[in-house]
């Protein structure tokens, strides 16, 4: 009688590289920690922004590593990879403008060519929008990473209800041919992600806060509930 091996799960090292800034992608990190922490996934969460601090104003735990140095300084981020040691999934939220040092890292450090041997994908979450200069990032990340690294598209509906500029592109034709998942962020109601912001809350922990009204709760578990769902159709990308 053989016995079938189920393959050992894969450890995340999840980044988002984009320069480009006010694109949500902390508040689009936010979301991924609320899913995995729901997940009980054994989860380490880093900070670039240390200008902002944006993302570890919502999540407090999230460990700052200051990315605004020397090129030859950059090995700071070993403590984003050897954190992989101890937890299943590593979230890092990238500053505006950042991407660039993150991308300089991985290729000093051949970080895509260690990934069999270190045991773990990385996987890039880049961030859509009828934006041009976005959406142009992309294409250059693609060039130069392909399948170097695992893929993983979210749809910001934050500003318009569609998203034609990325659809009608060679970008997403790309991506497409690659099999890459595609997610979507529906836009939440202004006044409840406002108080949230005030209150340094995520959307998680808003459905339950006595700091916001009744209503946004409301608004929160909504919004809660529709996320979880985009997330469990990239179940294979985002979890170990």
């Amino acid at each position: 009688m053989t016995i079938e091996l189920k393959p050992q799960p894969k450890k995340k090292l999840i980044v988002f590289p984009q320069d480009k800034g006010g694109i949500g992608k902390s508040f689009i990190a936010t979301l991924l920690y609320d899913y995995l922490t729901e997940q009980s996934i054994k989860l380490k969460t880093f900070d670039l922004d240390h200008a902002n601090s944006t993302f570890q104003r919502f999540v407090p735990e999230a460990e700052f590593l200051d990315t605004d140095v020397d090129a030859n300084k950059l090995a700071v981020l070993d403590t984003m990879v050897n954190a992989l040691e101890t937890v299943d999934v590593v979230l890092v939220d990238n500053r505006a403008s950042g991407g660039t040092k993150v991308l300089r890292y991985i290729e000093d450090s051949r970080l895509t060519q260690l990934q069999k041997e270190l045991d773990f994908e990385l996987l890039f979450v880049v961030v859509v929008l009828e934006d041009k200069d976005a959406i142009s990032q992309i294409a250059d990340l693609l060039d130069a990473y392909h399948d170097r690294v695992r893929w993983l598209v979210v749809r910001n509906y934050r500003d318009t209800a569609t998203i034609t500029m990325y659809d009608g592109s060679k970008t997403r034709e790309r991506l497409q041919t690659m099999k890459t998942l595609e997610i979507e962020v529906p836009c939440l109601t202004e006044v409840t992600r406002n108080k949230l912001q005030l209150s340094n809350l995520t959307v998680s922990k808003g459905r339950t806060s006595p700091k916001v009204h009744l209503l946004d709760r409301s608004r929160c578990q909504t919004f809660h509930d529709g996320m979880a769902a985009q997330f469990d159709k990239a179940k294979g990308e985002i979890l170990p």
